[in-house]
């Protein structure tokens, strides 16, 4: 079969900046050939509590409406990821109020900000421990022990396949990637 060219392509990044100890600058964008658009929410670890947010359309269908919609972001702030956070935040941010890429972008920065705790974790882990060849069972318990709410919210995870992670879970091989540097004003 000969190459076939996409007719659409989206993007969608996410990354994750310290600002302090416990606050972080978590950021979203979504791109395609309409959409060009930013989500920033500044949040708290280990409560996952939304200190600020903020979102931008730079380009959009309509681009200088859409971006009245921003003002929504506001209702993030107080509020934690947790159980219930999507709907809520999509309550918030996206419907007919509000704009449908900055709520898809706000679920991307909840599942982000979800990650700050296993990033916390695992660089708490002393540096010989990291460097040590992988025990899935180990990794499993030890996240299961420390991670807040991690324990049964998915199949890897269930205390169900404990057995299984022990009998046929391979060793976490960790890609290389190149992060993202931003400058911030003082």
């Amino acid at each position: 079969m000969p190459d076939i060219r996409a007719i659409y392509h989206r993007t969608k990044q996410t990354n994750i900046y310290p600002l302090a100890e416990d606050r972080f600058l978590i950021e979203a964008l979504l791109r395609d050939e309409v959409h060009d658009v930013v989500v920033e929410v500044e949040i708290l670890h280990p409560s996952l509590e939304i200190a600020a947010a903020r979102s931008e359309i730079r380009n959009g269908p309509f681009t200088n409406v859409c971006n009245l919609t921003h003002v929504n972001m506001n209702a993030l702030v107080g509020m934690k990821v947790g159980r219930g956070f999507t709907l809520a935040a999509r309550a918030a941010v996206g419907g007919t109020g509000g704009c449908h890429r900055i709520s898809e972008l706000v679920v991307e920065i909840a599942q982000a900000a979800y990650q700050l705790h296993f990033v916390q974790f695992f660089q708490s882990v002393p540096k010989e421990i990291r460097e040590r060849a992988d025990v899935p069972i180990e990794r499993w318990r030890a996240v299961n022990a420390a991670i807040p709410g991690m324990r049964n919210t998915c199949f890897s995870y269930n205390d169900e396949h404990e057995q299984l992670i022990e009998e046929k879970a391979s060793p976490l091989r960790l890609l290389e990637q190149q992060m993202p540097v931003r400058s911030f004003a003082d």
